[in-house]
């Protein structure tokens, strides 16, 4: 067996289990927010607007605070990368047994966290903070500023609505079935 292909089938192998489509897909998600970052900041610069409609614009913003951008005092970018590292991490230790449950799990909690990575990096790298560039006016006078990792993480978020309720149908069966032979030796 050629390298290249021993090479190329131990990839493949890893993207044939749960945590090896994981982090591909964390990793994409991450990346293509990396480069449309990029772009946006580069295309439009700290100045350039481009509308699309009366509700929805391209634009800039630096947000140096967290979700929303939220100051919380003096330490809101240590917190926000602590935050973050706990909250992928924890993502990372649940999706083998969440994808035993549900497969669509893995894909939303990599969104998820693929996501939370991007925004991440552009917070640990970005000399500015996070670009935020795709602009949504909700009324004349609340428009948010978002960019591709904050709808990936609500992308994700959304994904997990069916997979919660699977959880919670097998926790509903699983209580009945337990009650079940109680109920008959109370009899």
């Amino acid at each position: 067996m050629r390298l290249d292909t021993l090479h190329a089938s131990r990839v493949q192998g890893l993207f044939d289990t749960v945590r090896g489509r994981f982090i591909g897909i964390t990793a994409a998600v991450a990346a293509v927010d990396l480069l449309a970052k990029v772009v946006a900041v580069q295309s439009l610069g700290s100045t350039g607007v481009v509308p699309f409609s009366d509700r929805f614009s391209l634009f800039v913003v630096f947000n140096t605070g967290s979700a929303g951008g939220v100051q919380i005092g003096p330490y809101t970018w240590q917190l926000n990368v602590l935050v973050t590292l706990l909250a992928v991490g924890l993502i990372a230790s649940v999706v083998q047994a969440m994808a035993a449950v549900d497969r669509r799990a893995t894909r939303a909690l990599a969104f998820v966290a693929g996501g939370a990575v991007g925004n991440l990096l552009s917070m640990l790298f970005g000399p500015d903070g996070v670009a935020d560039f795709l602009a949504i006016r909700l009324t004349g006078e609340t428009t948010i500023v978002a960019n591709l990792a904050d709808f990936a993480l609500w992308t994700g978020a959304a994904m997990l609505a069916p997979v919660a309720w699977r959880l919670l149908r097998m926790v509903r069966a699983e209580r009945a079935q337990r009650a079940a032979p109680l109920a008959v030796e109370l009899s």
